[in-house]
């Protein structure tokens, strides 16, 4: 596309993988797999349906929690959010390290 064109962004899916992930994907997937009675998959469906609503509340109201924030609010808000996915991350690495040494020995 040209600078000049309208371009709708609406068309190019960018958001979708960091809304619903294939982690994200996969634990639905295992929830509805472990569900054995009718309340169960009620139980997942009305999560997922939760998880929307706080998305959309979320994008939704995006403006004005932003002002709320301010720029300080969300760069602390960002780096607090990269340390937990670090953690997160090393804590997936140190329990596959242990589970292959436990495997192996």
């Amino acid at each position: 596309a040209t600078p000049d064109e309208d371009v709708n962004v609406a068309l190019v899916p960018l958001g979708t993988p960091l809304i619903a992930g294939p982690g994200a994907i996969v634990a639905v997937m295992l929830f509805m797999q472990g569900a054995d009675t009718s309340g169960q998959y009620l139980a997942v469906a009305a999560g997922v349906l939760a998880v929307h609503l706080m998305l959309y509340l979320a994008m939704r109201y995006s403006t004005i929690i932003a002002r709320v924030l301010g720029t300080s609010g969300i760069t602390v808000l960002t780096r607090i959010s990269g340390m937990l996915l670090a953690a997160i991350a090393v804590q997936l690495i140190g329990n596959a390290v242990f589970g292959f040494i436990a495997d192996n020995t």
